[in-house]
């Protein structure tokens, strides 16, 4: 059939691995959306063209050169791809293990090179590279499990399981039928098969990669949508759609509490040390209590020094729960203070704890009264909760 010749869909692979390679780098320079990453993924697609893309062209050239080529360049390709994950995921894992993996992969390539064994070294960077496609599944997988629905996380890591699929084939087809590696240094052309299953897992990687890249650009318009910039809690707007929502569901049995809180003596720490000691001190506070509070848990900043947790409770209308995680809190902040310019700042902080109320759609009741409670912890002497007494109406 003609629309499978293989010189057909190798010419389609390089134009598209061309193509490819500039619209990322468009993306880096010129958007600059996930520029990093973006230019990872540009010279993945030009090292696949350059060592992948023509095996007919290194017909002539040495036989060291033309049979190293295509496995140094098979395991650069896959080390790209997984530096570009990370990069697009912000993922914190280290880079040693890739460099354990790469590093071997090269030792493996280059003695079968020097042993003139073209199976050892086909092997070795096929093994490598699927280590590499495994751990850029995994990566996936973990950056964005419960973020992204079942259907479309599946559809993501679809192309990366098909890499170590591929992979694990290869490996047992070097091991089972080593004339195929011989057939392959002596530049046969890949099977219409083959090369088609390449360029449907090369467009399908970057498919996936910019799925990716379009997720997080938005949920970084979502976060800063919702999110304070200084100190990443809820803004305002936010908090208050999420206390509605909760205001909501306690119709339901679904209690929750509101904890008040203000820094004590804040305006103290922007006199006598400037204004970047007060945006450090109010980070610092923020790191500390999302640290003690539950991922179910909501910090808002309602605006200066003056933030409200949100905490759903086990058992409506259970005060002690709530006072519990205020303690919390506030014993946390007083035990590290904020380490500025060789200073250890001591930081404090009041707080008021509250129930919210039956039919008060958008909880203004319960935070006026959690508000009460804080002014009552300032006026008893700071760095204290103090708590509401329940009121008939609290779910």
């Amino acid at each position: 059939m003609d629309f499978l010749d293989v010189s057909t869909i190798l010419q389609v692979s390089a134009l598209f691995n061309l193509m490819a390679a500039l619209a990322w780098l468009v993306l880096a320079q010129s958007f600059r959306i996930a520029p990093r990453a973006s230019r990872l993924m540009a010279a993945g697609h030009l090292l696949w063209l350059l060592t992948q893309g023509c095996t007919a062209c290194m017909a002539g050239w040495p036989a060291l050169l033309r049979d190293g080529i295509p496995e140094f360049g098979l395991l650069g390709c896959l080390a790209l791809l997984l530096l570009a994950v990370r990069r697009m995921l912000r993922s914190r894992q280290r880079a040693t293990d890739m460099a354990w993996v790469s590093g071997l992969g090269a030792l493996g390539i280059a003695i079968g090179l020097a042993l003139q064994g073209s199976v050892l070294a086909q092997f070795a960077s096929t093994a490598a590279a699927t280590v590499l496609a495994a751990l850029a599944t995994r990566e996936v997988v973990r950056c964005t499990g419960g973020e992204l629905s079942r259907v479309v996380g599946g559809l993501t890591t679809l192309p990366f399981v098909a890499m170590v699929l591929i992979g694990l084939a290869h490996g047992a087809e070097l091991l089972t039928e080593p004339a195929w590696a011989a057939r392959t240094l002596a530049s046969t052309p890949p099977s219409a098969a083959r090369a088609s299953l390449w360029l449907l897992v090369t467009v399908s990687t970057t498919l996936s990669l910019i799925a990716l890249m379009i997720w997080r650009v938005v949920a970084r318009i979502q976060h800063l949508t919702f999110r304070d910039p200084l100190t990443g809690a809820l803004n305002r707007r936010a908090f208050e759609q999420a206390l509605a929502d909760a205001q909501a569901q306690l119709q339901r049995g679904h209690g929750f509490a509101l904890a008040m809180i203000d820094i004590d003596h804040f305006k103290r720490i922007n006199d006598q040390h400037g204004h970047q000691a007060g945006d450090a001190a109010l980070q610092h506070c923020v790191r500390i209590w999302q640290a003690n509070l539950r991922e179910v848990d909501r910090l808002g900043r309602l605006g200066g020094e003056e933030f409200c947790a949100l905490l759903p409770l086990a058992t409506a209308g259970d005060l002690s729960a709530a006072a519990t995680v205020a303690e919390r809190l506030r014993a946390s902040l007083a035990a590290q203070p904020l380490r500025w310019h060789g200073l250890a700042l001591p930081l404090s902080a009041s707080i008021g704890v509250a129930l919210p109320v039956a039919r008060d759609t958008l909880g203004e009741i319960g935070l006026v009264r959690a508000d009460a409670e804080l002014y009552r912890a300032k006026a008893e002497g700071r760095n204290r909760v103090c708590v509401a007494t329940p009121l008939s109406g609290n779910a």
